[in-house]
């Protein structure tokens, strides 16, 4: 099944915000900020404050001299709060997961709502409607099968830009590039619009002349990596609109961590594996119930001298226990690089996919496989190869102890050595 996501990103959230509370600040270049001194920062601005030359992070005493005009608000948690929550409860009507980006911002996860509410392009329209009538608060809304294409077209849809090469641009505010597009979409635009694109990197692309996201599209991931490292790849992954990241609610956290602490400190190898083995079931049922895999394992060990120690490993998209019992036992060992004796041991597993989505990460042709040369093109439409997650065996077996746990406890099988 296809993915739609929405981004909902209201413009200047906070400073509008500020604006219907109070009407004589509407229209007018205002800055939030600690109030006192010049020495503090920007924290947020409104577009009048934007053009007028004034940045987010910005000393409010260089703010001053850009705009002698400008407002200072100071800070208004309380506020910003009750304006999300209100607007929240707006896209609760409609999205059955969201995950909250900051006030007012927030990513919907509508896949498999349309037979309940129609296409996504109408689910943001009926969104940004009721946002006006309710609260007066404008939207810019971008619609995509993923997170970064759906974050990067509400960014371009607040610039009034869209309805070409497979955008939508459905009015003011709303953008939506269609599946199969997303290259296309991003290539014309400026790197920056990259998702957690490092300094030292922005600074590097600058080095290389590589100011938009189709000159990084037109070198290979492999190039890429000569130059970036590990970030490369990603790097490359982002420019072609690859993002297999999934929308996960405030209450499915970044990272599921799984801890034990001994009866007595012990440094008995069995029964430390043992421990480790547990945990690892716990984790994998809470990964497999939330459909999802996780991309890479850490082992925390606390020491009886209260020192502490740990070492992460990857994992190829696991879920099944037997994965992440094998990644723990690794890291487990990489992690122990002392005699003392332990007193507690601990487990975490983050980088999550969604399980119905398990790429791999590179889409470069592997010669062997396609028997044809890699080229310098950039892809259409990135080739996803997707897999199961373990063999067919080992995922039915998984099923099976599951739904024996499910009915009769954690303990009501274990796996032997």
């Amino acid at each position: 099944m296809t993915r739609s996501v929405l981004y909902v990103d209201p413009p200047a959230f906070c400073t509008t915000v500020e604006g219907l509370v109070a009407p004589a600040l509407r229209s007018r270049p205002v800055v939030v900020a600690a109030p006192g001194a010049d020495r503090a920062t920007v924290l947020a601005l409104s577009l009048e404050a934007r053009r007028a030359g004034i940045t987010r992070g910005m000393p409010v005493a260089e703010a001053r001299k850009r705009c002698p005009d400008v407002i200072i608000r100071p800070p208004n948690p309380q506020l910003y709060a009750r304006a999300s929550r209100a607007l929240d409860e707006i896209l609760r009507r409609y999205a059955p997961v969201i995950e909250p980006k900051g006030y007012g911002h927030a990513y919907l996860d509508l896949t498999g709502t349309g037979r309940l509410f129609g296409p996504a392009v109408d689910v943001a329209l009926r969104i940004q409607r009721e946002a006006a009538q309710r609260l007066r608060l404008p939207l810019a809304v971008g619609g995509a099968q993923n997170k970064l294409v759906s974050a990067a077209a509400a960014e371009v849809a607040k610039d009034g830009k869209g309805g070409k090469g497979g955008m939508g641009g459905m009015g003011d505010g709303l953008l939506d590039v269609a599946v199969g597009h997303e290259a296309t979409f991003l290539a014309p635009e400026r790197v920056e619009l990259l998702p957690d694109l490092d300094p030292r990197m922005r600074r590097r692309l600058d080095d290389y002349q590589l100011d938009l996201i189709g000159e990084v599209q037109a070198i290979t991931a492999r190039e890429l990596a000569m130059v970036f490292g590990t970030a490369g790849r990603l790097l490359h992954q982002h420019a072609c609109g690859i993002d297999p990241r999934p929308v996960l609610p405030p209450a499915v956290k970044a990272e599921f961590r799984a801890a034990h602490t001994l009866a007595d400190d012990s440094n008995d190898r069995t029964l430390l594996l043992t421990v480790l083995r547990h945990l690892t079931e716990r984790l994998g049922g809470r990964l497999r119930a939330r459909h999802l895999v996780a991309r890479r394992l850490t082992v925390h060990l606390a020491y009886t001298d209260y020192a502490t120690a740990r070492r992460s490993v990857p994992l190829p998209l696991a879920a099944l226990d037997l994965e992440l019992w094998d990644a723990a036992r690794r890291a487990f060992h990489l992690a122990r690089e002392r005699t003392v004796a332990l007193r507690a041991v601990g487990v975490t597993v983050d980088r999550f996919l969604e399980a119905d989505l398990q790429m791999e990460l590179g889409f470069e042709p592997r010669e062997a496989e396609s028997g044809k040369r890699e080229t310098d093109e950039p892809p259409s439409r990135p080739q996803l190869e997707l897999r199961d997650a373990g063999n067919g065996r080992a995922a039915e077996l998984q099923a099976a102890m599951d739904r024996i746990r499910g009915r009769w406890g954690t303990k009501g099988v274990r796996v032997g050595r």
